[in-house]
């Protein structure tokens, strides 16, 4: 079985810009000029990057990618001796400045790492929900034991 798991998306900032930046290229291709080609592709990578995490439970391997829609690169790893998952939280800070308004937030982050002899491997981070459902179904599907699952 192949498990997929979207992880993240460029912040709201830049596909904000990528949605701008696809109008301005129509607009310029409107107007027949080359340069609204290259906005509106530069717009669509910024508009649908993502990252994520696949699976093959069958076979024991992980790939972590980053693409676009139907197009991921990614490099594919043997899992086999994973010897368990593992849950932590942690309290992030997040800074973002836009012109002359500043704003920062803190917030507890949750990560699934998969533990490894000697190391270990973050596959995603996010809500506690999510990350425990994910968890789950990772653990069950690969056999293998939740460790450190602390919060529930």
């Amino acid at each position: 079985m192949i498990l997929h798991y979207k992880t993240e998306k460029l912040p709201p900032n830049f596909v904000i810009l990528g949605v701008l930046l696809m109008a301005l290229g129509i607009w310029r291709m409107i107007l027949t000029d080359w340069p609204g080609i290259l906005f509106f592709l530069i717009g669509l990578l910024l508009f649908f990057i993502r990252s994520g995490v696949t699976i093959d439970t069958g076979e024991k391997l992980l790939k972590q990618y980053t693409g676009l829609p139907g197009i991921t690169k990614g490099k594919w790893e043997n899992i086999s001796s994973l010897e368990g998952l593992k849950i932590t939280a942690s309290r992030e800070t997040r800074k973002m400045n836009v012109l002359s308004i500043g704003r920062t937030t803190t917030q507890t982050v949750y990560k699934l790492f998969m533990v490894f002899p000697g190391r270990e491997v973050e596959i995603m981070s996010g809500e506690s929900d999510a990350i425990l459902k994910r968890a789950e179904e990772i653990a069950s599907s690969l056999k293998i034991p939740l460790v450190n699952d602390d919060i529930r």
